[in-house]
C-alpha cells in the first residue's frame, strides 16, 4: 500500500526550509557581531565604553567592513559543516580565544596578535610554560568546556543546505577568503573600502590596531613584500650610491692600520632579558643586581641599546645585529623578518657571511629548542658553520628552580667551542636564562628593602640579573687569561614585561633601553655610546680593531653620525636624550641618508640584489 504524502500544499516545506535557512543566517550574522564585538573589547583592555563608541560613533564604516570579512569566514564555515549551530559557537569560541591571546600579548609585549603569531603554534609547549599555573588550570578547563560544547551542537538536529547550496557557498566564500587575503596587493577593493576612512599609522601597530580595529588591524599585517619600491633604484642610481659609499670607506680605510679582526675571535652575546633596573631610579633601591657589568661599561665602550620592543622583540634585535638591517625601513606589516621573509632567502648579507669569507668559523649558540623564529633556518641562511642548542650542548645546567640553561653554562659552551677550534672564531649567543616566566625559580631572591619593589616577579628577575651578572664576571676572568685576542660585544635584548603599566607611564622611554658594552683580552680604549642601534654594533666592532670597511659600513658610519639611533617612530639625535617622532623631523642630510639606507635594504630583500652581487658588503 502506498504512503500518501500528507501535506497537500509541498510548496510550504520549501517555504518552510528557506525561512529556515535564512534563520540561520541571520543567527550567523549575529553571532559574527558578537565575536567582533569580542574581540574589540580584548583588544581596548576590556574597556566596553570604548567597544561601544568605537562602533556607533567613532568608527561604524570599519566596524562594518570588519563584520563583512568576518561573515565570509563564518559562511565559509557553514559550507564546510554544513550546520548553522557548529558555526555559531566555533565564531564565539574563536573569538574568545583570539581575543584572549591578544589581550595577553598587549599586557605583556604592548603590541597586538599579527598573522605571522600562528607560526609559533610549533612552539605551543614553550608558549604555555609563560602561563601562569591559574591561568593554565583555566585554559584547561575552558577548552575541554568549549569542545563539550561543540560535541553537543553537533549531534543535535539541524537544517542542512543541500547540496548545490554547500558547493556554491563553499566555492564563493573561498574565491572571497583568498580575495581578502591578497590585502596587501595594490588595488585590493576590500583595502580601498578601508582607505576611505582608515587612519594607518605604520609606525605603531599598537594605534593602528586601536584606530582601525583588530579585524583591519590584523589584515593590515598580512604577508607582503618586504619593502615598497622607493625612488632611485635604477641599475645606474645603485651604481652610483655604490661608487659613493667605495669612495667614502676607501678614505677612511687609507688611516685603519690592519686586518685585527683576521686574528681576533668575536663574540656576540645577545642577553635575554638583559636589562639595568637602577635606571627605574626606585628612591628605597639599595641593590644593584648588576655592579660587574656597570664596572665594565665605565672602563670600556658602552651604551644604553634602543630595543625595538618592551617585553619581546628578540628575533628583531638579533636581525638587526647580525645584518646591519634595521626594522624602521620595512613595510609596518613585517613584524618579524625570522618568520616573514628572511627563511625564503638563498643568502643574506650579514657579518656572519663577511667573517666566514675572511677565515672565521661561525657558530650559534641558543640554549633551547630550534624552532623557535626558525633559527636553525635562518642561521643558514646567514652563513653560520654549525648551530649550538639544547640537545647538542655540553653545558645544561640550570640555577635552582629555572627551567632554562644558566648564562654560566652558556659562557661555558662559548669558551669550550673556541678552544678547541684551530680558526678564528665568531660566537653569536642567544641566552635563555631571564626569560620569563619569573615565579617560584629561587628560593631567597632579592626583598622589596633592596629592589624598591614588592611584586613577587620582579625580585625574582632581579636574582636572574644577578646570576647573569656574575656569571658575566666569570668569562670576562677567562678571556683575560687566554692567550687568543678575543672581543666581546653583550647587550641585553629588551626588558622583561613584569614592572607594571604605572612603571610604563613613568620611565616608558628607559624601558626601550637596555645595556650594552664592548669587552676584551685587547687594547680598547672607554667610550660613551649613550643610546645606539644594534644595526651599528658591527662599525663599532671594526673600529676597535681597526680593521677596513666595505661600503656598507661606510654608509652606516655616516647615518651613526646623523642619526645614532632609531626605529619606528623614534629617532634619537647625537646628544639628545629626547627623540624625535618622525623622518620629517630630521635634517635634511639625514633624510637622504635614510633615502639611501630606503634603497640599498630594498635592492636586497625586495630587488635584483645588485648590490650584494657587486661587492657592497664586503671588505678588502
Amino acid at each position: 500500500m502506498v504512503k500518501k504524502n500528507k501535506n497537500k500544499f509541498p510548496f510550504l516545506e520549501d517555504g518552510r526550509e528557506k525561512w529556515g535557512l535564512w534563520g540561520s543566517f541571520v543567527a550567523i550574522l549575529l553571532s559574527v557581531f558578537i565575536a567582533q564585538f569580542i574581540l574589540q573589547l580584548f583588544q581596548n583592555n576590556l574597556n566596553s565604553r570604548l567597544v561601544v563608541n568605537f562602533i556607533f560613533a567613532w568608527h561604524t564604516e570599519k566596524f562594518l567592513i570588519s563584520m563583512g570579512v568576518l561573515l565570509i569566514g563564518a559562511l565559509w564555515l557553514w559550507a564546510v559543516t554544513d550546520n548553522a549551530k557548529v558555526v555559531n559557537r566555533i565564531v564565539i569560541l574563536a573569538s574568545l580565544l583570539l581575543g584572549y591571546i591578544t589581550y595577553e600579548k598587549m599586557l605583556k609585549r604592548g603590541e597586538p596578535l599579527y598573522p605571522s603569531d600562528f607560526k609559533m603554534v610549533s612552539e605551543l609547549g614553550f608558549i604555555m610554560q609563560m602561563l601562569t599555573p591559574l591561568a593554565l588550570i583555566i585554559l584547561i578547563v575552558v577548552t575541554v568546556l568549549a569542545i563539550i560544547w561543540l560535541v553537543f551542537s553537533i549531534r543535535q538536529p539541524h537544517l542542512k543546505l543541500g547540496k548545490k547550496r554547500r558547493i556554491l557557498l563553499f566555492v564563493m566564500t573561498s574565491l572571497g577568503l583568498f580575495y581578502i587575503s591578497q590585502f596587501q596587493v595594490e588595488g585590493n577593493l576590500v583595502k580601498r573600502l578601508y582607505d576611505r576612512t582608515a587612519n594607518w599609522i605604520p609606525y605603531s601597530q599598537k594605534m593602528n590596531y586601536y584606530n582601525t580595529g583588530f579585524v583591519a588591524g590584523f589584515l593590515y599585517n598580512l604577508p607582503s613584500a618586504p619593502m615598497d619600491q622607493p625612488d632611485k633604484v635604477t641599475d645606474a642610481d645603485l651604481d652610483a650610491l655604490f661608487t659613493k659609499y667605495q669612495e667614502r670607506a676607501d678614505e677612511i680605510n687609507k688611516s685603519r692600520s690592519n686586518n685585527g679582526h683576521l686574528e681576533t675571535n668575536i663574540v656576540y652575546i645577545m642577553n635575554e632579558s638583559f636589562s639595568d633596573p637602577l635606571t627605574l631610579g626606585r628612591a628605597s633601591a639599595s641593590f644593584d643586581p648588576i655592579p660587574f657589568t656597570r664596572e665594565l661599561a665605565a672602563q670600556y665602550r658602552s651604551g644604553k641599546m634602543l630595543s625595538q620592543g618592551y617585553g619581546g622583540g628578540t628575533a628583531n634585535i638579533e636581525f638587526e645585529a647580525l645584518t646591519g638591517f634595521s626594522m624602521e625601513p620595512l613595510n609596518s606589516n613585517i613584524s618579524t623578518p625570522y618568520t616573514q621573509f628572511l627563511p625564503k632567502m638563498k643568502t643574506f648579507p650579514s657579518l656572519v657571511t663577511r667573517l666566514k669569507a675572511q677565515g672565521h668559523h661561525t657558530l650559534a649558540i641558543h640554549p633551547f629548542d630550534t624552532s623557535m623564529y626558525k633559527r636553525r633556518d635562518n642561521y643558514d641562511v646567514l652563513g653560520f658553520d654549525a648551530f649550538y642548542y639544547e640537545d647538542t650542548m655540553t653545558y645544561t645546567q640550570r640555577k635552582e628552580n629555572s627551567p632554562y640553561i644558566s648564562d654560566q653554562s652558556a659562557y661555558q659552551e662559548v669558551m669550550m667551542r673556541m678552544q678547541e677550534s684551530s680558526e678564528p672564531d665568531f660566537v653569536h649567543l642567544v641566552t635563555m636564562q631571564n626569560h620569563s616566566p619569573y615565579t617560584n625559580l629561587y628560593k631567597n631572591p632579592p626583598t622589596e628593602s633592596q629592589t624598591g619593589f614588592s611584586k613577587d616577579e620582579i625580585n625574582q628577575y632581579h636574582q636572574d640579573l644577578q646570576y647573569s651578572d656574575q656569571a658575566l664576571e666569570t668569562l670576562f676572568q677567562e678571556i683575560q687569561e687566554w692567550d687568543e685576542p678575543t672581543v666581546v660585544v653583550l647587550w641585553g635584548d629588551h626588558w622583561p614585561s613584569v614592572f607594571g603599566g604605572n612603571v610604563e607611564k613613568t620611565h616608558g622611554k628607559t624601558l626601550y633601553q637596555t645595556p650594552v658594552v664592548f669587552f676584551g683580552n685587547q687594547k680598547m680604549s672607554s667610550r660613551d655610546l649613550q643610546v645606539t642601534s644594534p644595526i651599528y654594533f658591527q662599525i663599532e666592532l671594526f673600529d676597535i680593531l681597526d680593521s677596513p670597511l666595505s661600503p656598507f659600513d661606510a654608509f652606516l658610519m655616516a647615518l651613526q653620525e646623523e642619526v645614532p639611533a632609531f626605529e619606528k617612530g623614534v629617532y634619537y639625535l647625537p646628544n639628545q636624550t629626547e627623540p624625535l617622532e618622525s623622518r620629517q623631523a630630521l635634517s635634511k642630510k639625514a633624510n637622504q641618508l635614510l633615502a639611501d639606507y630606503d634603497r640599498i635594504m630594498y635592492d636586497v630583500t625586495t630587488g635584483k640584489n645588485k648590490l650584494e652581487k657587486n661587492g657592497f658588503f664586503e671588505a678588502p
